[in-house]
């Protein structure tokens, strides 16, 4: 927290030297303060990853996924601006001292970027207890955070919700198959590219790791040779730049090694996963299954169909990105959708030219 408000005050401070700047100046000294006040966003950035860290080391990662966005819609729910001066930060820290002398561990919600509902997270279980520590009467935004609070807690503790996130119904079931994970794999790959400059390696058919750290590398012509089909690629580089990772387990649980770990934050080493989606159409239709692939402006990046049953189902983006951001194996995202798939009750087809109808009335 110390570093967080640390970065915080750099960027107030810089911004008060850009204001007292004239407006019409161009000068190199603008573009400068502006370049350093992102890189303390960056910094902080960097130091809530490990607060997430602590979260997803306590809880659920499907369960922390939802405290991320709003209630009402889809959208990410706005992260709590500054620690530094915030209003009623030391009742705050009155609260969690309070759990933790009872020996509860409890999370300010500040100091990570994927909790921002609630000012205090207790983590007794795989799902997170929020707390919002109010003083004195509620206000119409104190009214809509304790109302979304109790929306979220009511999800734990049924496992569906109307209406959360603006869907008509949310249900959540466990995975009977084990996650895999490659992670390992991710971390080695960018120890090797240390090593050597550059490094590709496949934990699994279709599915690319490259990680390159010298400038010079060029990795064009491998990837070419790799006669990829229908290939997706995830630049991680761009995706923590953009301080993006959220809703996803922090990098910095993924990957252990602190020397790779400090290569990766600063951009030492450039990292890449690049997948084969016609290894999912292979793998589908090995196992009698149809599947259709959409674009990115879809929620779903793919169907699965049945065609004797007529039962189908789909994968939204947001869990198939887990492939580069949590190292996931895809064909594990697959076998869970099949998992549901086969859940499912068989849906009736419609008659065709051939079908005795009268036998069905």
């Amino acid at each position: 927290m110390k570093e967080i408000k640390r970065a915080e005050r750099k960027i107030r401070r810089i911004k008060s030297i850009l204001k007292s700047l004239d407006e019409d100046d161009t000068s190199d000294r603008s573009a400068d303060l502006a370049s350093r006040i992102e890189d303390y966003r960056h910094l902080a950035y960097m130091w809530r990853s490990f607060g997430d860290a602590i979260a997803f080391l306590f809880m659920d990662k499907f369960a922390l996924k939802q405290v991320f966005y709003n209630t009402h819609n889809t959208n990410a729910k706005q992260d709590a601006g500054f620690i530094l001066d915030k209003e009623g930060f030391a009742g705050e820290w009155r609260e969690i001292e309070k759990w933790l002398r009872r020996g509860v561990p409890a999370l300010l919600s500040d100091i990570t970027n994927t909790i921002r509902h609630g000012d205090i997270c207790l983590m007794v279980g795989p799902d997170p207890i929020l707390i919002e520590v109010k003083l004195g009467e509620l206000d119409r935004r104190g009214r809509q955070q304790r109302d979304s609070i109790r929306q979220l807690m009511e999800f734990y503790d049924t496992d569906e919700a109307a209406g959360l996130r603006g869907l008509d119904k949310v249900r959540r079931t466990a995975h009977e198959t084990p996650e895999v994970s490659y992670a390992d794999i991710m971390e080695e790959t960018i120890i090797e590219a240390a090593k050597a400059g550059a490094a590709l390696i496949s934990p699994e058919k279709g599915l690319w790791y490259l990680a390159i750290s010298d400038g010079s590398a060029d990795m064009n012509t491998p990837i070419h040779k790799l006669g990829l089909k229908h290939p997706i690629a995830y630049p991680l580089n761009e995706v923590k730049s953009a301080r993006a990772w959220s809703p996803y387990s922090p990098f910095v649980l993924s990957i252990r090694d602190r020397e790779t770990l400090y290569r990766f934050i600063w951009g030492d080493v450039y990292v890449l996963v690049v997948y084969d989606l016609e290894e999912l159409a292979l793998s589908s239709a090995s196992q009698g299954l149809s599947i259709e692939f959409f674009s990115r402006e879809e929620e779903s990046v793919f169907e699965l169909r049945e065609p004797d049953t007529g039962r189908n189902i789909r994968l939204a983006w947001q869990m198939f990105d887990r492939l580069a951001l949590e190292f996931t194996s895809p064909a594990w995202l697959l076998s869970t959708s099949i998992e549901r798939l086969v859940a499912q009750e068989a849906v009736p087809l419609a008659p065709t030219a051939q079908t005795d109808v009268s036998q069905q009335n």
